[in-house]
């Protein structure tokens, strides 16, 4: 009976003069509606979150049923038809992303153990036979009818849902709902507006970010030996890095640690891993551009941890380099060609290796140049320890490395979430205390160009993030210890360097030009001064240019193809700059950079590079 039944009936008594009803008494309480709809209320969909057994006694099983009306032939009565569907599963909100678009459903379902979860499905998985969306369900726990008349009635159900409720949806882990109160995991979502907030995804879920053990655990096993230890600090720091790049506006990067076999740089990596999951939270470098892209995607505002660069193709680490701090991929054509979304990411990166960028890139006949650089900085992992400075009453490094190695396997996960708890809430002023950290890894520092400036940015973020997890209560460590850490990687990344004032880029430029001349001088230049036969000019193969000797030495004049061989993979326009500022080429006439001189009875526009200059300039 209905409430408002329930309403009339009583008042009717009570008018008559009889004993009202008493909502107290259990006897006069009455029965709950049948959630089993009558023929007038057909057809419908019925989720039974458990089983029920109607006045009839006819049992149903907890599901999604399917409650119909069958024709019947000629006057008779349509028939009563009930089909299951699956387990229990609800469709509590519409999602669709910031662009409107990407929509898809938030299901809720009990799974065979009877816990209930969520997950976010994109509409598009009701394509075609529904295989796909139903192997996920299947994998999660989703019990369904195996037959096709199931099978298509469940997309049939899953599509006829449109409820009220509206949110956010995310395909990849980061910030999300605006103005840096949520983020999204692939299993929740943290901060004040989580609620607003799904992540979306065709997969079932990932193995990355996963949890186990206590953060309790974690700062004992982790945190706790990383004091005294710059490059632990700094590992870790990089981890909490990546939710904060996107606060202050800084684009991906991190660190590259080299050093020899058993160091400890892996398990520096390792430990960084540790704040956001297990060890699958790890990548390898053996892996293509392209598989790293999807990597990058992944771990987008969080950390990329990549381990031991000589697996990867020499030939592709500049690339790699250049890809994961731009923070895009390639834009690559769909099978009917039009473009397909490009993957974004925005990532903190710790990288291992026995070997530089530099050396890994060379390996391959290329060069590095300024901007791969300061994207990944190379900082070596020697230390007094290997890559430790305090062992912790442990007996050695290889035995320091193992403990830390056994807390990283213990605890994970815990540390990343506890610190967005605190992060999405923080309203404090992070770009003010950066670039007062970057002037204090600057101090001392003499230069004019700008990559001790960008690495100092770079290495200041990591401080950043290391000393708000501090004050968040998550690390344990004095104030200042980030700091620390990024004033002593900052120190081993301008010693690897070699000159800390120098511009990185113009000694690359002026390298490039001064091998050329060594390689080629010989065989592609000739004396400027001398009439030679044609048989003698046909000697000199693929002209470079000439040389002529004047009172200060011995000048190169560069054809214009030949300085664009010699500035290969360089800007052209800001390599001739640059190497005018170096003092290398002479200054030309008419505004230009080269000029024109008279070489065996013609005019020819050339380049003259005066390697003398140069040397002078040094001294």
């Amino acid at each position: 009976m209905a409430t408002e039944d329930i309403e009339t009936t009583t008042r009717a008594s009570m008018d008559a003069g009889q004993q009202a009803w008493n909502p107290l008494e259990p006897s006069a309480i009455p029965a709950e509606p049948s959630p089993i709809p009558n023929e007038l209320e057909r057809p419908r969909y019925v989720v039974l979150d458990e089983p029920h057994t109607a006045g009839d006694g006819t049992k149903y099983r907890a599901g999604v049923w399917w409650f119909g009306l069958k024709p019947s032939k000629g006057d008779a009565l349509p028939a009563l038809v009930q089909s299951w569907i699956c387990s229990p599963l609800h469709v509590d909100a519409v999602t669709f992303d910031a662009a409107g678009a990407n929509f898809g459903r938030l299901l809720r379902f009990r799974n065979t153990l009877g816990h209930w979860k969520t997950w976010a499905m994109p509409m598009e998985m009701l394509r075609g036979d529904t295989a796909d969306l139903r192997g996920v369900l299947l994998s999660m726990g989703v019990h369904l009818d195996p037959s096709n008349a199931g099978r298509n009635m469940l997309a049939t159900y899953l599509q006829s849902q449109v409820p009220t409720r509206k949110m956010e949806a995310v395909m990849q882990t980061g910030w999300a709902g605006g103005q840096f109160k949520a983020f999204a995991l692939p299993d929740m979502v943290i901060g004040p507006q989580a609620m607003r907030v799904t992540y979306q995804s065709e997969a079932k879920g990932t193995d990355e970010y996963t949890q186990r053990g206590t953060l309790a655990g974690w700062q004992q096993g982790i945190a706790a030996p990383a004091a005294g230890n710059p490059l632990l600090v700094l590992a870790i720091s990089s981890a909490f890095a990546g939710p904060v790049l996107a606060l202050v506006g800084v684009e991906s990067g991190g660190l590259h640690l080299i050093g020899d076999s058993s160091t400890g740089k892996t398990t520096a990596l390792q430990a960084a891993a540790s704040v956001w999951g297990g060890d699958n939270f790890r990548r390898s470098w053996r892996t293509t551009a392209n598989g790293l892209e999807g990597a990058a995607a992944l771990f987008n505002d969080s950390l990329l941890a990549l381990d031991e660069i000589s697996e990867c193709d020499p030939r592709d680490v500049g690339e790699v380099v250049y890809m994961l701090g731009n923070g895009r991929g390639k834009q690559r054509a769909s099978r009917n060609g039009s473009a397909r979304t490009v993957h974004r990411w925005r990532t903190s990166v710790i990288s291992t290796g026995e070997r530089s960028i530099a050396t890994s890139m060379a390996e391959a006949g290329q060069r590095v140049k300024a901007g791969q650089a300061v994207r990944l900085l190379d900082i070596t992992a020697q230390r007094t320890f290997g890559a430790w400075d305090n062992l912790h009453q442990h007996q050695n490094g290889p035995a320091f490395s193992d403990a830390l190695k056994r807390a990283a396997n213990a605890n994970y996960g815990t540390a990343g979430r506890a610190f967005l708890e605190k992060l999405t809430r923080d309203t404090g002023d992070m770009a003010t205390r950066l670039e007062d950290i970057k002037a204090h890894l600057l101090k001392g520092v003499q230069s004019g160009d700008g990559q001790p400036s960008r690495a100092a940015a770079r290495l200041a973020v990591l401080a950043l993030a290391g000393e708000l997890a501090t004050t968040y209560g998550i690390t344990g460590w004095d104030e200042g210890e980030a700091t620390t850490a990024a004033k002593v990687g900052f120190a081993a990344w301008t010693a690897l360097r070699g000159d800390v004032t120098g511009n990185a880029e113009q000694d690359q430029v002026v390298q490039a030009v001064m091998a050329f001349v060594e390689r080629h001088g010989d065989s592609r230049f000739s004396d400027a001064g001398e009439i030679y036969s044609e048989r003698q000019q046909s000697l000199v193969r693929d002209r470079a240019g000439w040389w002529q000797s004047t009172e200060e030495g011995v000048e190169y004049l560069f054809t214009g193809d030949g300085m664009r061989e010699a500035l290969k993979g360089f800007d052209f326009g800001r390599a001739v700059r640059t190497l005018q500022q170096s003092g290398l080429l002479a200054p030309g006439v008419d505004g230009k950079a080269s000029r024109v001189k008279r070489i065996h009875a013609r005019n020819v526009r050339v380049y003259v590079v005066q390697p003398e200059k140069l040397a002078v300039g040094r001294a």
